[in-house]
């Protein structure tokens, strides 16, 4: 079934990496929003695996549709945050019979250490 107008439900922050310098004078990549699209964002697959220490980390893949003319620029450098989580993105394709209309597939990952220990 494809997706309608109407079905672009859920508010989704796009942030993508954007070159900062800092006070050496050297640059550096940083997070900063790009704007806000609406999308349909659907779970389509997920998995599960211990870590050491008795942690479980899962893995949810999440297509995520919208319109081409929303976000005419795409990279791997981006992530969506939708309902208060992130997904990053990791590839995309337009949808060919369908003029108009993106697929991006998206990776939210639940239970993972960040680097900052959050």
């Amino acid at each position: 079934m494809a997706v309608q107008a109407g079905d672009l439900r859920e508010r989704a922050a796009v942030y993508r990496a954007a070159p900062v310098t800092d006070e050496n004078n050297e640059t550096d990549y940083a997070y900063q929003p790009l704007r806000t699209i609406w999308a349909n964002v659907t779970p389509t697959s997920g998995r599960t695996e211990n870590l050491p220490g008795e942690a479980e980390r899962a893995e949810i893949t999440h297509k995520v549709t919208i319109r081409e003319a929303s976000l005419p620029e795409i990279c791997r450098g981006m992530y969506f945050v939708v309902r208060g989580l992130r997904l990053d993105v990791l590839y995309w394709y337009p949808i060919y019979n369908r003029r108009g209309w993106l697929e991006i597939f998206c990776r939210m990952v639940q239970g993972e250490v960040q680097a900052d220990g959050a």
